[in-house]
């Protein structure tokens, strides 16, 4: 009778643990994330840290599966079985199998979009100076050669009832905190204005000259490919007699590529 028993808890305890092998290895097969390359390539480490050598290449379009993370790294499998250590910035560049950027916690926006170019468009109104109550609008195409520093240029109209120009500048955009969903951004910038109408009474003290700006302002990072930003900004129009400042405000729509 104790056999019959004994042989029986056996069978139960072998039973239970046959179950929960399979529900774990099929929730770690649920966890587990395959994603598609689209950069032209990742290197694969032999371990999580930039002493250990590069053994293997993924290229653009193959398909990768996450094995599990360290800090800054991610052990991944290759469509052809290769297992190594990626940077979290490389993984980052994936995207889910439902065609949408992968959004990893240990990567921050910077490093999603460092090395990607990206066009916007912005309005705003001058609130100060000669210009006060102009409206503006603007469209800018960048570069984002670094995490943390943005290039661009941008091209803008404004109009009011008897005053419409234009503006070219060239500006840098310096955002130290990329974690963070609504990042703080310093703008700084160099450019021309060129008046086309103004008042024939009193017309304004500058017509085509240069400029320099310095803005703060926000991004707020809307996936990963898509920014909203606001700002403010100072100008310092360089004029024969006397600088012209003028400020505006601005909120405008980014999109990466």
């Amino acid at each position: 009778m104790e056999n019959r028993i004994t042989t029986l808890f056996f069978k139960i305890v072998g039973l239970g643990l046959i179950l929960c092998s399979a529900e774990i290895f099929a929730e770690t097969q649920e966890e587990s994330l395959m994603l598609e390359v689209i950069d032209p390539y990742i290197e694969l480490h032999t371990g999580p840290g930039k002493g250990y050598p590069i053994f293997y290449t993924i290229e653009q379009g193959e398909t990768i599966t996450v094995i599990t993370r360290r800090t800054g790294w991610y052990e991944i499998r290759s469509s052809n079985g290769k297992i190594g250590w990626a940077k979290a910035s490389q993984v980052a560049r994936t995207l889910l199998p439902t065609g949408e950027p992968v959004d990893l916690p240990t990567v921050s926006y910077g490093d999603y979009l460092k090395n990607n170019w990206r066009v916007g468009f912005n309005v705003g109104q001058f609130t100060s100076g000669e210009l006060e109550g102009t409206d503006v609008f603007g469209y800018s195409v960048g570069y984002r050669p670094f995490s943390f520093l943005g290039l661009e240029v941008e091209q803008g109209n404004f109009y009011e009832t008897e005053i419409s120009g234009s503006y070219q500048s060239f500006n840098i955009i310096l955002e130290p905190y990329t974690e963070w969903v609504v990042s703080p951004l310093l703008l700084i910038g160099q450019g021309s204005i060129k008046i086309e109408s103004q008042p024939e009474l009193t017309p304004l003290s500058f017509e085509k000259d240069s400029f320099s700006r310095v803005g703060l302002g926000i991004n707020y990072y809307i996936g990963r490919n898509f920014v909203l930003q606001a700002g403010v900004q100072d100008f310092t129009i360089s004029t024969d007699n006397n600088d012209e400042r003028v400020k505006r405000w601005n909120i405008g729509f980014n999109a990466f590529f």
